[in-house]
């Protein structure tokens, strides 16, 4: 008797996470990229707002940026930094005495002075006059500060430049929130079933990951069953799962923690069982995936990432026969981009698109799929990013391509109908740390081989 396999997976920890040395850091790191300026920095934190025409209030989430320098998760408050004393100032909010009935008591100025560790704590009110004396004021924006002194030539680059590289501190907030995304993915891999709902599913992930204390999910999650697959950023959730065992579920969800975020898609049949064509296109997703993350190292520019993954997707296309002619021919006419539309990935920190995609003065490349790339760079260790390569069979691309001379020609229509009448799309996709030789892939355990996919869906 054939012993049965059982996949285990890392346990979910949560690391020890100090907001206030974490901030600290950050501040330093952005005040060496100031060394020569002069005046003071000051960024706003994020306001508490409330649904169109009620008292109703949203969710609050904290500013990125503001958070990064400060790690205070509160609305209303901001933040100054002086470049000559190197010293900072907290700015809370001036609470009104029916604060504490509502919401309960707020921090004092010794709790938050020792808790985010900055040098000095003041009210709002008193900031005003301390902008007005500034020679100059460093903002993100100049939006954010009306006063003539307001300057935004230098400040957001040196943030963002900062967030580019990320501290081992911030890798084990990815780390964490990985792992839970993880083990969420694998509970919807064990649920899942012909004519269940998106929405049920879409709740199961959310339930498995605030078990966890991972409050907020990094962005809308997609659920999407069958030919909703193909449709990239597929928000409604509101299909059923086909009856058809062999269609797929495209699950593309991830939870935040300590705002840091992760982004994870997983794509697999139904019925726990890869089938023909669905089984030809999801095994050329992988191979593609595989290649990019063998080749990820310090030192890649991020575009030839994207430009190998659609080379390994078109040897996957002509493989099946979905596509013909001379390989560079089909190279040239962009005809992979028919089927990966989309860029390879992306950066990712406290923000799941996160910033520093495009330094200035890097433009897009404009043709087909690269141009929707969201980062060209350099890959350099301390850089988290996506792999995300995917295939799709979308009808508002294929329906011009079909009736294009210039295109169909290399189309084996037959063959595409057959695929495309069946198969929406799928994805795969990892969070992935640049190291000097390689990379730490901080969702690979997740399953996604053919093997360990139809495993866990059994167990």
């Amino acid at each position: 008797m054939t012993k049965r396999v059982k996949l285990e997976f890392p346990a979910i920890k949560k690391p020890v996470f100090h907001p206030g040395k974490y901030a600290q850091e950050n501040r330093a790191k952005v005040l060496n990229k100031l060394s020569n300026a002069s005046g003071l920095v000051f960024v706003k934190g994020g306001v508490l707002k409330e649904r169109q025409w009620t008292d109703t209030e949203l969710p609050f989430r904290q500013e990125s940026f503001f958070f990064y320098l400060t790690g205070v998760k509160e609305p209303g408050f901001a933040l100054v930094l002086d470049l000559a004393t190197k010293k900072s100032e907290l700015y809370m909010p001036n609470y009104d005495p029916d604060y504490s009935l509502w919401h309960g008591k707020p921090l004092t100025k010794e709790d938050l002075k020792k808790q985010f560790l900055v040098d000095a704590v003041h009210q709002m009110d008193q900031l005003t006059s301390r902008l007005e004396k500034a020679t100059k004021i460093h903002v993100l924006e100049k939006q954010e500060c009306d006063l003539k002194q307001a300057d935004a030539s230098l400040l957001r680059t040196a943030v963002v430049e900062s967030r580019v590289i990320k501290s081992e501190t911030e890798i084990e907030l990815m780390r964490y929130a990985a792992a839970v995304s993880g083990h969420a993915h694998i509970q919807l891999m064990q649920q899942v079933k012909p004519l269940a709902t998106e929405r049920q599913l879409h709740a199961l992930f959310e339930y498995e990951c605030a078990k966890h204390d991972c409050h907020f999910q990094a962005y809308n999650p997609i659920v999407a069953s069958g030919k909703r697959g193909a449709v990239l950023h597929y928000g409604q959730n509101n299909g059923i799962v086909p009856e058809d065992e062999r269609e797929f579920l495209l699950v593309d969800a991830g939870c935040e923690f300590e705002l840091y975020a992760s982004d994870i898609t997983r794509t697999y049949p139904s019925g726990g069982k890869f089938e023909g064509d669905f089984k030809t296109i999801y095994e050329i997703v992988l191979e593609t995936q595989h290649a990019v993350l063998d080749a990820l190292k310090d030192g890649v520019e991020w575009e030839d990432m994207h430009r190998l993954a659609a080379q390994v997707t078109l040897e996957g296309l002509i493989k099946a026969e979905i596509v013909k002619g001379d390989e560079q021919e089909l190279i040239d006419n962009h005809i992979a981009a028919l089927f990966f539309p989309h860029g390879l990935g992306h950066l990712i920190g406290i923000d799941v698109h996160d910033c520093g995609g495009y330094p200035a003065g890097v433009e897009r490349i404009q043709e087909p799929g690269i141009r929707y790339l969201r980062m060209r760079r350099t890959l350099k260790e301390g850089m988290c990013v996506t792999v995300e390569p995917g295939l799709y069979f979308v009808d508002a691309i294929l329906d011009k391509a079909v009736v294009d001379p210039k295109i169909n020609k290399y189309l084996n229509l037959p063959v595409l109908e057959r695929f495309r009448k069946n198969v929406g799309g799928v994805r795969i996709e990892d969070d992935v740390v640049i190291r000097k030789d390689g990379h730490d892939n901080l969702t690979g355990w997740i399953p996604k081989s053919v093997l360990d996919v139809e495993l866990i869906m059994q167990q």
